[in-house]
């Protein structure tokens, strides 16, 4: 799965662009190319392999008050 930057929203364009240091996403061919890469094996590795805990609580907050960007 590709992330590319126009898949972002406004403030996450600007917030990337401001610790990469540049003013437009061409400058790091971010146009074109994806931000990242994400490749996942299929479920049943990524729950052996302890990435989700089937006995995590299903109230649990992911949501990390302290953390601005959430």
């Amino acid at each position: 799965m590709e992330i590319m930057f126009d898949d972002l929203t406004y403030e996450a364009q600007q917030r990337i662009l401001e610790e990469a240091g540049v003013t437009a996403p061409e400058e790091m061919d971010w146009d074109t190319e994806p931000l990242a890469v994400l490749t996942f094996d299929k479920e049943d590795d990524v729950l052996e392999n302890g990435f989700i805990d089937e006995d995590l609580d299903e109230d649990f907050d992911f949501d990390d008050e302290e953390d601005p960007y959430y």
